[in-house]
Parts: structure tokens; sequence; C-alpha cells
């Protein structure tokens, strides 16, 4: 009778952790799948039509993945940081920390995390794999969005 126990145990013990894992594998390539774009339009940014960051050479040699997007008009600081919230969110994970400038909401930065991006980086002591930047182009009347994985390593 032990060892029928045994083996149910050990069964189970086998069937959680390969489902486990099999989660882990099919987010990494759900997300690497999905990516970008869908976040975007969940987030009612349009995708812009130009991709300059993404062309960047220091985002290519760095491997980093970067789509760049607007929504129209000046977003204020509690606005932008709610877009990268939902930013964040749509890909399992959320803020670590931001460089919110209360002089000014033209521009913000948040980092943040998912175990979605097998890639991280680890910057004053925390890991990150997500960046998302906002900055406003007075000209155009729009806010531009950035979002890069892990980094966004060209000017935004």
């Amino acid at each position: 009778m032990g060892k029928k126990k045994f083996f149910a145990a050990a069964f189970a013990a086998f069937v959680l952790w390969a489902i486990v894992i099999l989660q882990t594998v099919l987010t990494r390539w759900y997300v690497s799948q999905t990516a970008f774009e869908q976040a975007f339009a969940k987030s009612d940014i349009m995708k812009a039509s130009t991709q300059e960051a993404a062309a960047d050479i220091r985002n290519i040699n760095s491997d980093n993945r970067v789509m760049e997007g607007v929504v129209n008009g000046r977003l204020n600081a509690s606005e932008q940081q709610t877009m990268a919230d939902k930013l964040f969110r749509q890909f399992g994970g959320g803020e670590v920390m931001n460089s919110n400038s209360d002089s000014s909401s033209d521009y913000y930065v948040a980092y943040g995390y998912t175990s979605g991006f097998e890639s991280s980086k680890k910057v004053n002591g925390r890991r990150i794999n997500m960046m998302a930047a906002f900055s406003y182009d007075e000209k155009k009347d729009v806010t531009k969005v950035v979002f890069g994985t892990p980094l966004i390593n060209s000017d935004f």
C-alpha cells in the first residue's frame, strides 16, 4: 500500500511540474508571437508609420525588440503612467520603477519586468526587461510612445 501512495504522489508531482514547464514555454512563445502590436492596439496606441528606434543599430546590436507608436494629444503624467502600466500588464508584468519628472509631463520613462521575456537587465539592483518611454511632440500634437525589451538603446 505504501508503494502505491509513493508512486501516485510522484506521478502527481511529475504532472504538476510538466504543467509548469509547459505553461512557461507557451507563455514565452505566445509573447514572442503576439508581441507588441497587440499590446499597442489594446492600449489604444497607433503604431507609427516609421520605426526609427527599431532600425537603430544600437537596438539591433543589442537584440532589443522595439516598437514605436503615437497617441493624439498631450498625455499628462498620470495618463502616461497608466498607459505604461497597461502595456506592462499586456505582457503579464508590472512596473518596477520610473523616472517620473514632476516638473514636466512631456517626458516619462517606466521600467517593468515579466517572466514572459527570457532576457533581462539589472538596473539599480532591480531586474527589468520592459521599457516604455513617452515624449510629447508639440509640432504634431502627439505623444510618442516607444516600447522595448529588454531596453531601448536609441533616442526617444
